[in-house]
């Protein structure tokens, strides 16, 4: 989903992410989403992923928002 590099693939792998019951599928999920951070950012997309975040973090879902919150603020917990 990640590979479509849009808001709806982010919003799936949140919600995915969000809803995740065992730790090693959070665990990877949680790459996965480093992982296309690192490619936004490499990719001089950086504005792009910060936009997707801040439109998710207002989502009606609040799984999908409390991912986004916790992804635009690295080092806290929400």
């Amino acid at each position: 989903m990640l590979e479509r590099r849009d808001l709806v693939g982010l919003h799936a792998v949140l919600a995915a992410l969000s809803r995740a019951e065992e730790w090693w599928t959070a665990d990877q999920l949680d790459g996965e989403v480093f992982g296309y951070q690192s490619w936004m950012i490499a990719d001089d997309r950086a504005d792009e992923f910060v936009d997707q975040l801040v439109r998710l973090a207002a989502d009606q879902d609040k799984g999908v928002r409390d991912e986004a919150l916790r992804l635009s603020r690295p080092g806290e917990q929400p």
